[in-house]
């Protein structure tokens, strides 16, 4: 068998990341301990061992120990990451699935290159450049349609309700990757707005998606952040500062290197926006979610809906290594106002089991030993994540409804319908939106067709679970026909007529004008 040494230079990223920052007197026996380990390894070992992915396995096991959210992202990671958080990328400009093996177009992205080529909403994509599309996996898309700027690539199009493959060629551009997924007004005073991460372009576009609603008349505001996983700092104090006046204070963190410990403030302005605002929020509300939420609830600035939010108050920051990884590193702590840690407890907590935690984090208590006061006095608690003022749940779904979902019979179905009323669908509805929101109900022969399909695809029906969220699997599919008749903001205002907590936080507007009229900056 051929032995390998582990080359020094891979043992050094390994070194830099792991003892680069302790002293140098405590590290002369470490660095021959780790080195020895993997040089034996690479020698000894039954089998051959790839030096890249054992130099990042010892990274990833280093991490490990310390806390659940710093970690080691690999190189082809890593650009996505990038490209996520800074709001673009190059390529056609598609939301996608894949169904039955063919790539599938959930909806051209507005204004991008397959927008302007003509495609639709339920096309599928059989070639690209010549080549076989079918039983290509996600990967496999981004390698394929992702490129340069100003590089074509040739599609081939299969279209609902024609006969004939469409060819198209698609000049790649930059694509804008929209934080901002709906913005839309609930009835003549109430704007609703929905943001799905704090990256780069967020601030921008709030701002831009509140400007939209007020000049619509919006006098009050619901602010969506559930589901909401967090990202950029500085964006999150934005969007917050758009809802303060000067010198208040949004956040502030806690660390023990240099430069660590900041406090971050709202801006100095002339004006700010003094209406009601809710913010909804789930436990899966995170991070930057949790700084915004956090910071507007102790300032009695807003009222906040929903759930006990996730719990993660750690500050990352991020070294870049020499093979384009990174570490993303926990170096600072985050605070609200009042004082209150952010993140949940992990110690002596599996990341499995503190990941499971979150799944149920309303059934974390309060801890009544960690009270602060809001700038009115209100009392809050600590321990962990943001907890609301006024809790309100989602409703369970049952296993039926999963199981749909996971077995992607949805998908598969509302395409099956679209390749064969699509067309006349759109022709019927595109320039009447409300007419749409209010005539269009799904048939019970087709809803019927729906279960069978499900049953071809080993879901049997449960009739109980069918009765009792019937409504909803139908709103599932108004809200996918208006996706492809007009684009995924209209979707979301499809689905979430059905939001039972969405309703809800409509009537405690009374609750959160008080908020707003006895705001004292």
């Amino acid at each position: 068998m051929r032995k390998y040494l582990l080359p020094v230079s891979l043992v050094a990223v390994v070194l830099a990341i792991l003892t680069g920052f302790m002293d140098t007197d405590v590290l002369s026996g470490k660095n021959t301990k780790l080195k020895t380990v993997l040089d034996m390894i690479s020698q000894t070992y039954v089998e051959e061992v790839d030096e890249n992915k054992l130099v990042d396995d010892a990274i990833v096991g280093a991490l490990k120990g310390l806390d659940p959210h710093s970690v080691y992202i690999p190189p082809r990671e890593m650009a996505r990451v990038r490209e996520e958080f800074q709001g673009n990328f190059e390529g056609i400009g598609i939301q996608f699935e894949i169904v039955n093996g063919y790539l599938t177009v959930v909806t051209p992205i507005p204004g991008t290159p397959s927008d302007r080529a003509g495609i639709l909403a339920g096309d599928k994509i059989t070639m690209i450049d010549g080549s076989t599309a079918k039983d290509i996996t996600t990967e496999e898309v981004f390698q394929r349609l992702k490129g340069p700027k100003g590089t074509a690539v040739k599609v081939t199009i299969q279209r609902p309700g024609i006969g004939e493959a469409l060819e198209f060629t698609i000049i790649r551009d930059k694509i804008p990757i929209f934080t901002v997924d709906a913005k839309f007004m609930l009835d003549s005073d109430i704007g609703y707005i929905r943001l799905n991460k704090f990256a780069e372009t967020s601030e921008a576009e709030f701002e831009q998606a509140l400007e939209e609603l007020e000049q619509m008349g919006m006098k009050k505001l619901i602010f969506d952040l559930r589901n909401n996983g967090g990202g950029y700092l500085e964006q999150a104090q934005l969007i917050a500062d758009k809802f303060l006046p000067p010198g208040e204070m949004i956040v502030y963190t806690k660390g023990r290197i240099s430069n660590s410990s900041n406090e971050f403030y709202s801006l100095d302005k002339t004006s700010y926006r003094k209406y009601p605002v809710i913010i909804l929020v789930n436990r899966y509300s995170a991070s930057a979610s949790e700084i915004v939420a956090g910071a507007l609830q102790d300032l009695d600035r807003s009222l906040i809906v929903g759930e006990r939010t996730f719990g993660k108050g750690l500050v990352q920051s991020q070294y870049a290594l020499n093979d384009g990884s990174a570490v993303r590193l926990t170096t600072a702590r985050y605070y609200t106002p009042s004082g209150r840690l952010i993140q949940r407890p992990y110690d002596g907590k599996s990341i499995e089991d503190y990941y499971a935690e979150a799944q149920g984090s309303d059934d974390i208590k309060a801890d009544s030993s960690k009270v602060y006061k809001t700038s009115q006095g209100r009392m809050v608690y600590g321990g962990g994540g943001i907890e609301p003022d006024v809790h309100l749940y989602a409703d369970t779904l049952s296993a039926y409804y999963s199981k749909l979902w996971s077995k992607g019979v949805f998908r598969e179905y509302v395409n099956q319908m679209l390749e064969k009323t699509g067309i006349s669908l759109r022709d019927r509805y595109r320039n009447d939106y409300r007419k749409f929101l209010s005539s269009y109900k799904l048939s019970s022969a087709d809803f019927e067709a729906f279960v069978s399909l499900a049953e071809s695809k080993g879901v049997p029906a449960d009739r109980a679970a069918i009765a009792r969220d019937r409504e909803d699997m139908e709103n599932v599919f108004k809200a996918e026909i208006a996706r492809y008749i007009w684009g995924t903001n209209e979707s979301y205002q499809v689905r979430l007529s059905a939001d039972d907590v969405l309703k809800q936080a409509k009537r405690l507007f009374p609750e959160a004008e008080r908020f707003s009229e006895n705001f004292k900056p």
